[in-house]
Parts: structure tokens; sequence; C-alpha cells
């Protein structure tokens, strides 16, 4: 069986990107899932990852998810479609590091970075099979 994975849509040019990336490899090597790396700035999510991804971060309401999804500089989105069509345009305005558990239905912006340590625990481990 393969081990379960967990996205980040990752800046390397962000410090709270890169320690939330390497909490995240740590956290890996010990509970056996896989990291899927995305290089936001040149990759953003298919239009039904946006829509599961506001979906998980307003905890059932895309409305407040895509409120959250996006930097403050971009501009107001209150709609998945003005999210995604923002991120179509400038996927560097989506929020980072955003870490996804696309199995669980779970995302969370990782800043600060501790958050993504608590976000993937139990994640791989035997108890997280059952």
């Amino acid at each position: 069986m393969r081990p379960p994975m967990i996205t980040i849509y990752h800046n390397p040019k962000l410090p709270v990107s890169r320690e939330a990336l390497k909490l995240l490899k740590t956290a890996a090597a010990k509970q056996k899932f896989r990291v899927d790396l995305v290089q936001a700035k040149y990759e953003s999510p298919t239009e039904i990852q946006v829509k599961a991804i506001c979906g998980y971060l307003g905890k059932g309401s895309l409305a407040k998810g895509a409120r959250l999804v996006l930097v403050p500089e971009a501009p107001l989105a209150s709609t998945v479609e003005q999210v995604i069509e923002t991120l179509q345009a400038k996927p560097t305005y989506l929020k980072k590091p955003l870490i996804v558990d696309w199995v669980k239905g779970r995302a969370v912006i990782a800043d600060p970075p501790y958050i993504a340590t608590a976000f993937v625990k139990g994640v791989g481990l035997k108890e997280d099979a059952k």
C-alpha cells in the first residue's frame, strides 16, 4: 500500500514556506507519508482543486474559504470563481505555504510554520490507517 500524500504549495523565497516545508519533510520521514511539492510561483491549483481548497479552508463554506486562500494584496474575492480567475491571471496570489490533505479533506495556511507539524500529526502512522 502506498503511503498517504500531503501537498504543499510552496514559495522558496518565503522563510515561512521554507520552514514549513522543512517541518513537513521531517514529519514525513518519521510518519511515512509523501510530500507533493508544488512550486506555487509557477503552478496554481486546478479549478477543481481550488474549489476543494476553498471548502477545506472555509470548513465547508466556499465563500469563507475564498476569502482565506489569497494574499492580502490580491483583488478581493468572495467566490470560488473569482479566486480561480485571480489565480489564473497571477498564481503568486495564492497564500503560501498552503498544505492540503486531499484524502481527509483538510487544508491549512502554515503561517506560522509550526502549524504544519500539528496539521500532519498522525498522517501515515498505523493508527491513521484504521
